[in-house]
């Protein structure tokens, strides 16, 4: 299945590039959940007694700022699916995430209008446009 974004009738149209980026983040979304709680859990590398270059390295800091660009990701997903209809999220989720077909509860065009809007709302969010 191609991933067709709306030409027509279309005012969340986006450019080829930041369409496909701003869908492909929110495909990964899953993993970028489980990363952010998996660098909580880390645990430093253990010592093999050589010696080091003199270099400072932060790893608090290093975890922090992973977690915080991932952090940043999912809010804006998040922020960007609470701006559908409730009734519409699970199957624009599934339809993104799974390559689901739309559910039958309401027109192909509805549930189009509706994932257009999340992918626009997602790029607008992490400043890809």
């Amino acid at each position: 299945m191609k991933d067709y974004q709306r030409m027509k009738n279309n005012k969340y149209l986006l450019p080829g590039a930041v369409y496909h980026t701003a869908l492909w983040i929110i495909r990964d979304y899953d993993r970028m959940v489980e990363e952010a709680n998996d660098v909580l859990l880390e645990s430093p590398s253990p010592s093999d007694g050589m010696p080091r270059s003199s270099k400072l390295v932060d790893e608090v800091a290093g975890k922090a700022e992973r977690r915080a660009g991932y952090a940043r990701k999912i809010i804006a997903i998040e922020k960007a699916l609470d701006r559908i209809p409730d009734e519409y999220q699970r199957g624009v989720w599934e339809n993104i995430t799974k390559r689901k077909a739309f559910p039958k509860d309401a027109s192909r065009s509805t549930y189009s209008r509706n994932k257009s809007k999340l992918v626009y709302h997602v790029a607008k969010n992490l400043e890809l446009i």
